[in-house]
């Protein structure tokens, strides 16, 4: 049952992960990345055993070369780094462009990079990046005196409120999500930032809030800091909190949640049809059938 509890957290972690990815750029700048993500590329990778695979992310960036960004929650054994080495092979090979990888982890304490020995002792460099390199507390206390100045908060320091739980502090993570939802309901950013912030912040509740009563508590708080997240629970022709959320903004729908709009099955299905996915996923995501998915790739294509 612990196994299972454990890879369930995981998959919470995973979630909160891919809801990260469309605001990464301010994160990427704060650990020293010199380019930005200009558009998302098709996850799936087939090794080259004949395997297909989900890459986390996959981008192209403002150079005209290609990232590979992988979320960790745990230490990053050989089958991790043959994996990566794979992928970079692989787009390596599909796009011919350089491709950086780059892992983001919450499990090592600072920043570093790791080594796979491959083909006579030829080295695969991975570098990773810890959320803990950060100091939280500061972090803190700046982004708490803008509030209280009531200065808008920069890009930058939006993207620290949603990483501040797994920031380096002397207070635990649990402490430092409330800190966050109390930040984020106090701080002046547009609503389109506090309601992706909101919805990240609601999956880090589900892995460190164990207690329902206090698990309701501080969804209530959530729903206080942004004034459509409760809106996102349930409309027809939305992203539904628990299922779609995950299953749209999560699978590379970054479009929306930038804009600030309550993406319809429609516009899912054309975000996944540019983003490759195949027409059995984009049944199961959407819902819609396959004369549907035809008749909007015919109309896509024109």
């Amino acid at each position: 049952m612990k196994n299972n509890e454990k890879t369930d957290l995981e998959k919470i972690e995973d979630k909160y992960f891919s809801l990260l990815y469309p605001g990464i750029n301010s994160i990427l700048l704060k650990f020293g990345f010199p380019y930005k993500i200009v558009s998302p590329c098709p996850t799936k990778i087939v090794t080259y055993d004949g395997m297909e695979r989900r890459a986390d992310f996959i981008g192209k960036l403002d150079n005209d070369e290609i990232i590979s960004l992988e979320a960790h929650s745990t230490a990053i054994g050989k089958e991790d780094k043959e994996k990566f080495f794979d992928y970079a092979c692989y787009m390596s090979t599909r796009y011919r462009r350089k491709v950086h990888t780059l892992v983001l982890s919450t499990h090592y304490k600072d920043n570093n990079r790791l080594i796979l020995n491959w083909h006579n002792n030829d080295e695969f460099t991975i570098p990773y990046k810890s959320f803990k390199s950060f100091d939280g507390d500061k972090t803190i206390n700046t982004i708490s005196l803008k509030n209280k100045n009531k200065e808008e908060l920069s890009k930058s320091e939006i993207g620290d409120l949603r990483i501040l739980t797994f920031m380096k502090s002397k207070r635990s993570p649990k402490e430092l999500l409330i800190k966050s939802i109390e930040l984020t309901q106090a701080a002046k950013m547009n609503e389109r930032d506090r309601l992706h912030t909101a919805v990240l912040l609601s999956y880090l509740a589900k892995k460190f809030i164990t207690d329902d009563k206090e698990y309701n508590e501080v969804m209530k708080m959530i729903e206080n800091s942004a004034l459509d997240f409760k809106g996102i629970l349930g409309r027809n022709n939305r992203i539904v909190y628990e299922e779609g959320i995950e299953k749209g903004i999560e699978k590379g729908i970054e479009r929306g949640i930038e804009e600030g709009k309550i993406i319809n099955n429609h516009e899912i299905a054309i975000n996944l049809i540019n983003l490759g996915y195949d027409d059995t996923e984009i049944k199961t995501i959407t819902k819609l059938n396959q004369k549907e998915i035809n008749k909007i790739k015919q109309e896509n294509s024109k």
